[in-house]
């Protein structure tokens, strides 16, 4: 966000103005950059609101970028000239008392709102992200979640517009002292040079150069190859969005040369830098990967309306963007933007999410808290005599505003520990009461598989609960008597007197995202730009016997169960992963809608090693995609084109006598996230279930495996959902974490079971 209304001249010690009056002395107060400020807020609050027409309004941030960087350069600059040196106590002071104590209030707010309407188990995410903005590095925390897959349930932070307000402190940090070490460098050129006329400044198109080439020109090429292959990092991190605040400050630099441009040729200069902004508000979307290119628009569109308004009077405008309405809000624009975001998340906490007449309610709602701030803190604050002459103890208040904010977040994320359990103690209880060797290859130990299938059998189930639960790819083959599985019967549905797995609910619904398989902190998981596999081991790790775990994370939830059969078997686990990458020569998509190449350059990479020297005795692989593309051309995926991706690549395993087990997808909850619901539910779980329906993943699995005499589709819907009902908690066993995915403590529980299917195959 960008500096104060007083800010837009010198500041001075003058009477407190009215939000936008931009009363103080020094250099001519310009209407038209508060006019900007207020098209940039407006614009944020809409998009926001939910006004879909508005589909880029976002480039407001944009435009507050610019105008900070003018501003502030403007600032930093005047001084150096009036007194040869720059106070780097006076311009830090004036940026604590100015910003921090507004931000720090609404931080605070946040925290206690959060604490009596947010759901629990968000408490520690919220509190992680208010730690953040109230350091100022909360752009980072977004930035590494953006690309975290397991962080995909995570709700929309209360803080997430901090995103901008943490950039713009990281750049006040650094703006001044780039500035600095440029003056330094011109005295020393200076002091070594032979020339009589030594100048302690340097002129400004001098110290514009050097912006240019340092900051300016590197942040914009490093934004455009950045945001081509990170669009989602791209969007927050503070090197891909330096460029945008250097141009303001380059327009401050150049302003004696912008003052002569003729009148007419700066008026429409602006006129059509205005036009520019707007239009790219109506052109851009959140598809669109942003800063890049797509951001000189907005940069260059707010960059002409600076440039022109210092010469285009009336002209320019400036007559629309200087009048009362535009000033005020524009004076108001930083405390609308700290505001009108947590009162939406808050009204989303207790109501739902809002229509966009109710958003458009709330943001106008938002004036009044923003009126109220400024008046009682803002504005106080930034006039008091005692912070104006004292710098140092400007930027104490503005710290110790900051230090309750991350205090504030830490209580949220007690509040969030203190509630929670590490979980319970086992049971030792099993999947029946049998003493059947599930575990144990058929024919050892006297385990005799029932089901038994040979390898170029698919297996299917007629649906959990259903009298016929395993059958034979052939449909002539008779049906069970009595479905079980190497001597395990497929279970029914909890009933009141099942000994449960645990002694309580396991994990706890508040620790049930961190339930992961270990192969995440193991650094496993292919992230979506990289397009290369690391395998990763675990299981039997000197065993000859190699079952590759291929996938997405679908695949990937599994190894906490393979990795003890691996154990109990002799078998090395070896694991490909992938960001939601099936493992099938189909174009996918990403989920911003743009091609997913990195996931097939992977497929192809992961085939090749596994018809090569890693060729491993099995494939295992499973996938939540249900639509694909032939080949490279641009079209409408279908779920045939997926089909026919895993059947290319699975016959070109089973061409090299590498068979392929297809493991189902797990369910999809129409509840939201089961641990959420759980957690409000722990004295009756049962609310939280729903009736059993195949996943559209599984039937494409199951029909590529149809088409593929080596390869084998095995469905665990019947133990995942057990008795035709998906439960958010099974024998005291917490069943789901981030999205469709299984916890990792459900996912070992299952061992059993998926050993059962396993056994036979992998070792017929």
């Amino acid at each position: 966000m960008p500096a104060s209304t007083d800010e837009n001249v010198q500041q001075t010690r003058q009477p407190r103005p009215r939000p936008g009056s931009g009363s103080s002395g020094g250099s001519p107060f310009r209407g038209d950059i508060e006019g900007l400020r207020a098209i940039a807020v407006l614009l944020v609050l809409l998009y926001h609101a939910g006004v879909t027409q508005l589909s880029g309004g976002f480039v407001g941030v944009d435009v507050f970028f610019v105008v900070s960087g003018f501003v502030i350069t403007n600032q930093l600059v005047r001084e150096i000239e009036s007194t040869g040196r720059l106070s780097l106590w006076r311009f830090y002071g004036r940026r604590a008392k100015r910003l921090l104590p507004a931000a720090g209030l609404v931080l605070v707010v946040t925290a206690v709102v959060a604490w009596l309407l947010a759901p629990r188990v968000h408490w520690q995410s919220i509190g992680g992200d208010i730690v953040g903005a109230g350091a100022y590095v909360v752009n980072w925390v977004f930035a590494a979640r953006s690309v975290d897959y397991l962080a995909e349930d995570v709700a929309p932070s209360p803080v997430l517009h901090f995103w901008s307000l943490a950039v713009e402190e990281q750049f006040y940090l650094l703006w001044p002292l780039v500035i600095l070490a440029l003056i330094g460098l011109w005295r020393l050129r200076q002091r070594r040079s032979a020339s009589k006329h030594v100048s302690g400044t340097p002129r400004r198109g001098h110290l514009a150069l050097g912006l240019l080439l340092l900051i300016v020109v590197p942040s914009l090429v490093f934004s455009i190859v950045y945001t081509q292959s990170h669009p989602s990092e791209a969007f927050f991190v503070t090197p891909t969005r330096l460029w945008e605040l250097g141009v303001g400050g380059l327009l401050a630099l150049g302003a004696a040369r912008l003052e002569t441009l003729p009148r007419f040729v700066a008026g429409l200069v602006a006129w059509l830098g205005l036009g520019l902004l707007l239009t790219s508000a109506f052109l851009v979307d959140a598809n669109t990967p942003w800063p890049g290119y797509w951001a000189l628009a907005p940069v260059l569109g707010t960059a002409a309306v600076i440039a022109g308004g210092f010469r285009a009077k009336r002209w320019g405008p400036a007559g629309l963007l200087g009048t009362a309405p535009f000033v005020w809000v524009g004076g108001l624009s930083y405390s609308l933007y700290l505001w009108h975001w947590p009162l939406l998340r808050f009204w989303e906490w207790e109501q739902g999410t809002p229509t966009v007449w109710v958003g458009l309610g709330i943001v106008a709602a938002s004036f009044l808290p923003a009126w109220l701030a400024y008046t009682l803190v803002e504005s106080p604050l930034r006039y008091a005599r005692a912070l104006s002459t004292t710098p140092r103890y400007a930027v104490s208040v503005g710290l110790n505003c900051s230090l309750a904010a991350v205090l504030a977040g830490v209580l949220l994320i007690v509040g969030a520990l203190g509630g929670s359990s590490a979980g319970g103690q086992s049971t030792g209880a099993q999947w029946s009461s049998d003493d059947a060797a599930v575990s144990s290859a058929p024919g050892e130990d006297g385990a005799e598989s029932t089901a038994g299938p040979s390898e170029d059998e698919a297996l299917t189930t007629s649906g959990p609960g259903e009298d016929e639960a395993l059958t034979t790819a052939d449909p002539g083959e008779d049906e069970l008597d009595e479905p079980v599985v190497a001597g395990l019967p497929l279970p029914e549905a909890e009933q009141p007197g099942d000994e449960p797995f645990f002694d309580q609910i396991t994990p706890d619904p508040l620790q049930a995202t961190a339930d992961v398989p270990g192969l995440y902190a193991s650094g496993c998981q292919i992230a979506e730009a990289d397009d290369t596999s690391e395998p990763c081991d675990f299981g039997d790790l000197d065993s000859d016997v190699v079952v590759a775990v291929v996938g997405d994370s679908k695949a990937a939830q599994w190894v906490p169960a393979l990795e003890r059969i691996g154990e109990e078997q002799g078998w090395l686990i070896r694991t490909y992963t992938k960001q939601s990458c099936s493992f099938a020569d189909s174009l996918q998509d990403t989920a911003q809608g743009e091609p997913y190449t990195s996931c097939r350059a992977w497929g192809q990479d992961v085939l090749d090693r596994l018809t090569g020297e890693e060729r491993p005795d099995v494939v295992l692989t499973s996938g939540v995609r249900s639509t694909g593309l032939v080949g490279d051309e641009p079209g409408e995926p279908t779920a045939e084109g997926l089909t026919d991706g895993y059947v290319r690549y699975w016959q070109a395993l089973a061409d090299e006598g590498v068979p392929v087990i297809a493991l189902s997808d797990t369910p999809s909850p129409p509840i939201g996230p089961v641990y959420e619901c759980v957690d409000e539910h722990r004295d009756d779980p049962t609310e939280c279930s729903w009736p059993y329906a195949a996943s559209p993943g599984s039937q494409v699995l199951q029909d590529a495996a149809a088409q593929v005499d080596d390869a084998t589709f095995v469905d665990m819907g019947p133990w995942v959902c057990p008795g035709g009902e998906c439960v958010g908690v099974y024998r005291n066993v917490l069943t789901y974490r981030q999205g469709s995915h299984i916890t990792a403590t459900f996912a070992e529980v299952l061992t059993e079971p998926l050993a059962a299917y396993l056994t036979p195959l992998v070792e017929p």
